[in-house]
């Protein structure tokens, strides 16, 4: 069976944000007379007696906690968390620090499109933190379940004060629409079933394994290029990828795989975010657009595939 070449982009939403830093310029003028020395109890330095500013606010955040809102930039003073066991959008599975050019920043690397330079490669540095933490906090790849990850950041007033954190968090997502969703419990250790699909009219479908389906989610790899291919021959090296995911899948070699299963390439990134270092890509088994079948195939090798 030869594979298919369907892509698939999740919409990703990322909202825009002004942000105002107000800053106050004290000016200090000291006036001295010609041939008059200081008064009586006056050493002339400023400040040596002055106390020190107090220190920026530490994240009050922490990880295991669950939050309601869905804004990219916080205010880590005032934001706050609410129970993982009732309703919630994110989940905090890890709290990094920028270093290097991308604490020197002037401003936040907010996540945007087509980024260039410190700001992209801050944003791909702590997402790559992000997606390995992710996976050792559910305790499995975390894309390997309907989830998005995020990169949270302070906001500009607490990364002019210092904070050069970064948050990451998971969030509950439709796989058809990609739009976010509300849970209740904690990610941490948890697993969702087996997805089986149903691919059809450039559309894809989650279903439940025990009705009809052509297509089985096997695993994601980061993509190979921050380009998008277009042709067959660039396609064939993503294909190659996906087989090498469902051969451990199905529990037989990759070179049977091709003999039993074509396979379907969904792309879960916008591609003006790849350079940010939003590049992962699903594969799923493929089993043609007139075939179709019941039950999962993982572990099965192969036997209860549609011929």
């Amino acid at each position: 069976m030869t594979s298919g070449g369907a892509s698939r982009t999740g919409r990703q939403a990322y909202a825009r944000r002004r942000w105002l830093l107000a800053g106050v310029t004290a000016a200090a003028v000291l006036m001295g007379l010609a041939g008059c020395g200081l008064p009586s109890g006056v050493d002339g330095k400023l400040a040596n007696e002055w106390s020190m500013p107090p220190a920026a606010q530490e994240v009050q955040a922490k990880v295991g906690d669950c939050r309601s809102a869905t804004q990219e930039q916080v205010n880590p003073v005032t934001e706050t968390m609410v129970p993982c066991s009732g309703t919630h959008n994110r989940e905090i599975v890890y709290i990094g620090e920028f270093t290097g050019a991308s604490a020197a920043l002037s401003s936040p690397p907010t996540l945007q499109k087509n980024a260039t330079g410190a700001a992209a490669a801050a944003q791909a540095e702590a997402y790559a933190e992000c997606s390995k933490q992710a996976s050792a906090y559910v305790g499995h790849a975390w894309y390997d379940v309907r989830l998005d990850l995020n990169v949270v950041l302070p906001n500009s007033t607490a990364w002019a004060a210092g904070r050069k954190w970064y948050r990451c968090e998971l969030q509950q997502v439709d796989w058809y629409s990609f739009d976010d969703e509300t849970r209740e419990g904690s990610l941490k250790d948890f697993t969702y079933p087996i997805r089986c699909m149903n691919f059809a009219n450039d559309e894809s479908r989650e279903v439940g394994c025990a009705t009809k389906h052509n297509g089985e989610y096997v695993g994601t790899f980061t993509a190979l290029s921050q380009t998008r291919p277009k042709t067959s021959a660039q396609y064939a090296a993503y294909h190659t990828k996906c087989r090498s995911l469902a051969a451990p899948y199905l529990g037989v070699t990759v070179a049977q795989v091709r003999y039993l299963t074509g396979t379907y390439v969904w792309f879960s990134y916008n591609e003006d975010y790849a350079a940010s270092g939003r590049q992962d890509v699903h594969c799923f088994l493929w089993y043609g657009e007139t075939k179709s079948m019941t039950g999962t195939a993982k572990g099965k090798r192969g036997t209860n595939l549609p011929k």
